[in-house]
């Protein structure tokens, strides 16, 4: 497992999170992640919402033990580790996600010359604003309680009430549209996404749907078990085996 330094560079809020600047060697692409050293019993996993050729930005709560470092100060790393987003010359991708867990998937938006991100969320409030993004990305917003955008959630088959409207229809134009699909959702919702996406394409190839799986990763190397998820081909470890999965082999519980 490769080992790194990296420098602190700044926290700043970014509500709802904190943005952590860390300048490192090897930063971990889409998807992937480090295990940092921030001064408790367990290293804390960093994804990358940014990535240049000096370092990565990561989202953080707020609070979180990193944000709490002085600018300069040196960061023990593991990692860049495990599986990240697979994408090859791709010209039009979509993008599906929970709004607290967007911050993944951030590294994708200029990933091919069409974009379109599907942002679900609780409320309005939740949403990312339109600015933050780079200007060629559509956004499609999507709530649960219907106060802007699409009425949620994602999967439902529901009639919408009267004077809303559900994504269905067009979320499947989208997944028919698009070249490669990547998700960044909870774990338990994804087989119902699964079954979109075989609604909307006949045979879809291994990895045009890859979806990132969020659990605790303590250790990075699939020794604790602590990750351990079901899939089509038995038990997988989402620290090595992921974080990113192919979405049509991720089981239920």
């Amino acid at each position: 497992m490769k080992q790194q330094t990296a420098t602190f560079r700044f926290a700043l809020p970014s509500p709802p999170h904190w943005a952590v600047r860390l300048d490192v060697a090897q930063p971990p692409r889409a998807g992937q992640y480090v295990l940092a050293e921030c001064g408790g019993p367990l290293r804390e996993a960093l994804f990358p919402a940014d990535v240049d050729a000096d370092g990565f930005t990561a989202l953080t709560p707020r609070g979180h033990p990193i944000t709490r470092l002085l600018p300069g100060a040196s960061v023990d790393l593991l990692g860049p580790l495990g599986n990240g987003f697979r994408l090859d010359r791709v010209q039009r991708l979509l993008l599906i996600a929970e709004a607290d867990k967007l911050s993944v998937l951030r590294p994708l938006l200029n990933a091919a010359p069409a974009v379109t991100l599907v942002v679900e969320g609780p409320t309005r409030a939740r949403m990312p604003a339109p600015d933050s993004l780079p200007p060629a990305v559509e956004l499609l917003l999507v709530t649960l309680d219907g106060s802007v955008g699409y009425l949620g959630p994602l999967e439902s088959q529901e009639p919408a009430p009267a004077g809303q409207e559900r994504i269905g229809p067009l979320l499947a134009e989208l997944i028919a549209w698009t070249e490669w699909l990547c998700l960044a959702c909870r774990r338990e919702r994804y087989p119902a996404l699964a079954g979109l996406v075989r609604q909307a394409r006949l045979q879809p190839t291994a990895h045009f749907a890859q979806a990132l799986v969020h659990t605790e990763m303590p250790c990075g190397v699939g020794a604790c078990d602590v990750c351990r998820i079901p899939t089509r081909h038995g038990e997988k470890h989402v620290c090595t085996d992921g974080p990113v999965f192919d979405l049509l082999e991720i089981g239920n519980e």
